[in-house]
């Protein structure tokens, strides 16, 4: 949809010394095992289509765990719907509407308060000693919304 591949932009750096990939938009077939199996690290995005609200929740799932999440409407009980369903495959959910649509930290922006990784493939690696060893073994999810989706989960 967007970005091509083959083209590489680097500052200083020199592209055959690195794994560099410009800004990528892809859209593919949401049945396919690819989008589900394999995980870009960013500038890439893949579009899925979905049918319906249980369609969109399994293709959340598929992944068996993401650093990031996206969702983008602002239909409040659909977002809260799909966000109490799909939560636990998601070390963050970026709930954008009409109010934050403008001033969006980002789809991957990490939060200075958390730790920066997610269940699943996405959460691997981190130090397990002591407190921390116990934490991880708990589902922690970051929810990052304008107040009145936020409000609406609370209920």
């Amino acid at each position: 949809m967007h970005g091509d591949p083959d083209k590489v932009r680097v500052v200083d750096a020199g592209p055959e010394r690195g794994a560099f990939l410009d800004t990528l938009l892809v859209r593919a077939d949401p049945e396919a095992a690819a989008p589900h199996e394999v995980e870009p690290f960013g500038p890439a995005a893949t579009v899925l289509a979905y049918r319906d609200t249980a369609h969109a929740a399994d293709l959340l799932a598929r992944g068996r765990g993401s650093l990031a999440a996206s969702l983008v409407s602002d239909d409040v009980p659909w977002t809260t719907s799909l966000v109490t369903e799909t939560a636990a495959w998601h070390g963050r959910l970026h709930l954008l509407d009409s109010v934050t649509m403008g001033r969006t930290t980002g789809h991957g922006s990490p939060l200075p308060a958390l730790r920066h990784g997610g269940p699943g493939r996405a959460g691997g690696g981190s130090e397990m000693a002591g407190l921390r060893g116990v934490l991880d073994l708990m589902q922690r999810t970051a929810v990052q919304g304008s107040p009145r989706v936020l409000d609406a989960l609370g209920t």
